[in-house]
């Protein structure tokens, strides 16, 4: 392997590395805020299929771990479940 090659993986001659992304609790809370809004306006669930799933099971989870509280998580975690729950007993 030449120089030049064994220097594209040297960690000393890539620099710093990049920060981890960190969300902004307060665009969480507005997503949040605005998924639990839909929510509630809906007699039933508004999405469906995969968009439903995505909805549901994987954006919500992912928004909690991304607030710096665990307790505000888990207040609004019980409030989206809630609503889920009246959904799913909508259908």
């Amino acid at each position: 392997m030449s120089a030049v090659q064994s220097a594209l993986f040297a960690e000393e001659e890539m620099g710093p590395k990049p920060k981890a992304y960190v969300p902004n609790p307060n665009a969480v809370r507005n997503r949040l805020r605005g998924l639990l809004q839909e929510m509630r306006e809906a007699e039933h669930w508004p999405w469906q299929g995969a968009v439903l799933q995505l909805y549901r099971d994987i954006v919500p989870p992912q928004l909690y771990a991304a607030l710096p509280d665990a307790e505000e998580a888990a207040r609004w975690r019980a409030e989206i479940g809630a609503e889920a729950a009246r959904l799913d007993a909508a259908v």
